[in-house]
This record gives C-alpha cells, sequence and structure tokens, in this order.
C-alpha cells in the first residue's frame, strides 16, 4: 500500500474513531435519490457500520492531467454509511434495470431479483434495500465476500 493509501486510512480512522475491518470498492454506484457514480465509490466499515464515498476523478493520460472536452458540473462529493439493522433486503439485480429506475425515478425496490438468463447474461449490481425506503445499488468485485461482511 502507498504512503499516501495508508495516510487516507488513518485519517478515515481516526475521523470516526475505529479500525477499518473490511474495505471494498463498487466500479459504479447508483442510489435511489438519483444520485450515479460512473467511476463507483469506496466502500470501508468501521464498527459494523459501512461507510462509503467517491472521488473525484480528473481526466488524465499516463498520470498526465487532461483538460475537459466539454464544460463538466462542478463535482460534489457524495458520502453515505449504512448501518446492517437498517437492511431490509439484499439482492443481486441486472445493472440495466437499475440504472433505468434510477434515471426514470422508479421504484427501485420492485425490481426482482435476477432471474437465471439475467445472472449468465447481464452485469449484475448489489441492491440493498433500507427500512426506510432508500435503496443503494453496488457492482462490487466479490458479491458473495460483501454479503459475509455485511
Amino acid at each position: 500500500m502507498t504512503e499516501e493509501a495508508s495516510d487516507f486510512i488513518a485519517e478515515l480512522e481516526k475521523r470516526f474513531g475505529g479500525t477499518i475491518d473490511y474495505r471494498t470498492y463498487s466500479t459504479w454506484f447508483a442510489a435511489s435519490d438519483g444520485t450515479i457514480r460512473n467511476f463507483g465509490v469506496f466502500l470501508y466499515q468501521i464498527d459494523s457500520i459501512l461507510h462509503f464515498e467517491d472521488f473525484e476523478r480528473k481526466p488524465a493520460l499516463f498520470g498526465i492531467p487532461l483538460g475537459a472536452r466539454k464544460k463538466q458540473p462542478k463535482y460534489e462529493k457524495y458520502e453515505g454509511a449504512i448501518d446492517p439493522k437498517d437492511i431490509s433486503d439484499i439482492s443481486r439485480v441486472s445493472k440495466k434495470v437499475a440504472l433505468n429506475c434510477v434515471l426514470d425515478g422508479k421504484d427501485s425496490s420492485a425490481i426482482p431479483p435476477a432471474n437465471s438468463f439475467q445472472r449468465f447474461f447481464s452485469t449484475l449490481v448489489t441492491r440493498i434495500i433500507m427500512t426506510d425506503g432508500t435503496v443503494y445499488f453496488f457492482e462490487l468485485i466479490n458479491h458473495k465476500e460483501f454479503v459475509s461482511k455485511i
């Protein structure tokens, strides 16, 4: 781990007053409030609470910053936390269906879990439905490991 990454982890642990027990990355993220992060979010667990946050992604080629081609909206950091006690359901669903629900503002909790055909031919995302009705979608590297840690 680089020194920069170690410093970042140490700062998170100091900010939340605990040790990071588990961390992973979601390559794509969406929430029922309409938030979509195509470059994903960093997830980490401290004292059983799952925290997530995104990072500003500036275009670069081989580490050399590139100028933006078109006017980009101002970056606004997105972060949140999930208490496992507030989760009502975790399942896998089609990324395409999840994206369409978020873009159209439809009830994301009504999406049926992925069927056998979707599991084979579609990109799947992990859907977390909270007791307050909020729905999060994460495209995780390892769904089973994530569920076991939560």
